[in-house]
């Protein structure tokens, strides 16, 4: 069933440990599975997205594009598309910078606070999402950014910064900060020993 080469690869470790790639085949199978389970759902939306009906059926008696002339000849879905777009992509330009800053200056810190300041700053992970938007809400009526696109960024921003610290963070623990002192002890600034090192 297997070939020679196959084989072998199994018995070659997995990491700098003992654990070969035969004895973490079980992993393997079982994240495959897991990936297919969340995966397979998905794809059952694109033949829906096909049907003529005017309620959800799978798999459509009838095929047709009427829902996609539907979305592209209504200005209500394109303007909708199109702020969402634009919300999106300036909610990356402020959560990316913000999320890297918090990861770099907690990783960089190394104050003893630095572990509690990072599990409070990804909260808005864990609160939920509707708790989050009433509080923007209430909190956008008194200030004022209620229906702009200024306050759906922010609203955004505050929950995607917090996946954009977690990623930096796992980042930075490989990352050898020698090298960044070296570079400062030479004459770079901190800024330019950051984005060259």
């Amino acid at each position: 069933f297997l070939g020679n080469t196959d084989m072998s690869l199994l018995k070659k470790p997995a990491s700098d440990t003992q654990i070969t790639h035969g004895g973490l085949l079980w992993l393997y199978i079982f994240a495959t599975i897991i990936m297919l389970l969340l995966v397979i759902p998905t794809l059952n939306v694109m033949p829906i997205s096909f049907s003529d009906s005017t309620y959800l059926e799978f798999p459509p008696e009838h095929w047709s594009t009427r829902w996609y002339n539907v979305y592209f000849e209504s200005p209500k879905w394109m303007r909708a598309t199109v702020t969402s777009v634009q919300v999106g992509l300036l909610t990356m330009l402020v959560a990316t910078p913000m999320g890297v800053m918090a990861a770099y200056a907690l990783y960089v810190s190394g104050h003893r606070a630095a572990r509690a300041m990072f599990a409070f700053l990804i909260t808005p992970m864990i609160v939920p999402v509707i708790l989050i938007a009433i509080g923007a809400f209430y909190a956008y009526g008194r200030v004022g950014p209620n229906n702009s696109i200024t306050g759906l960024v922010l609203a955004h921003a505050v929950l995607a910064t917090p996946l954009v610290m977690i990623v930096i963070t796992s980042a930075l623990r490989n990352y050898d900060l020698n090298q960044e002192r070296v570079a400062r002890s030479l004459g770079a600034t901190r800024l330019k020993a950051f984005f060259v090192i």
